[in-house]
């Protein structure tokens, strides 16, 4: 009987020093959970055809997005310092999956016409290069890793503007 509750001591005191050390336990969860983006506007004149207007306005304000929630972000946190601020993980976590829902949402667009698919490749490079970054960023801050924080720091504005600069056609 002793033996069986000493165990469970061990393991409550085992869950806790995971915890304090930053491990999965830590209530943040490995990846985002991205809701399915609404389906582009069909075209007036080509019945059924995805509107190459709809197309170029979601990318925009896609592109608009990404840059947005990066000045928030920078905003409340502009030093390249990991915060020690009990509220900048989960804001971090939040940002870091805004980004990456917006840009998987925004990947999944088919260009709507042939003379199209550069642009759109491009355009998904410059989203793919974004999402792996932000995803490094936020598995440095979910897992306290100041050296990584600091290199996502150093180059997301980067990733960021060049998925701007794709967006304009």
């Amino acid at each position: 009987m002793m033996g069986g509750w000493l165990g469970a001591a061990a393991l409550a005191v085992m869950a806790l020093a995971a915890t304090a050390c930053g491990t999965p336990a830590s209530g943040i969860p490995e990846e985002p959970v991205c809701a399915t983006p609404a389906p582009l506007p069909t075209s007036r004149t080509t019945q059924g055809a995805v509107s190459v207007q709809a197309y170029f306005s979601r990318i925009r304000n896609g592109a608009g997005a990404l840059y947005s929630a990066r000045e928030e972000l920078r905003a409340k946190y502009a030093e390249d310092t990991f915060y020690r601020r009990e509220e900048f993980r989960p804001d971090f976590i939040a940002y870091a999956d805004e980004t990456i829902c917006t840009a998987r949402g925004l990947q999944e667009l088919s260009a709507p016409a042939a003379s199209l698919a550069e642009f759109d490749q491009k355009f998904d490079a410059a989203l793919a290069a974004l999402i792996e970054h932000t995803a490094a960023g936020r598995e440095a801050v979910r897992m306290r890793n100041v050296s990584d924080y600091r290199e996502w720091f150093g180059g997301v504005d980067e990733k960021v503007a060049a998925v701007v600069a794709t967006s304009r056609r």
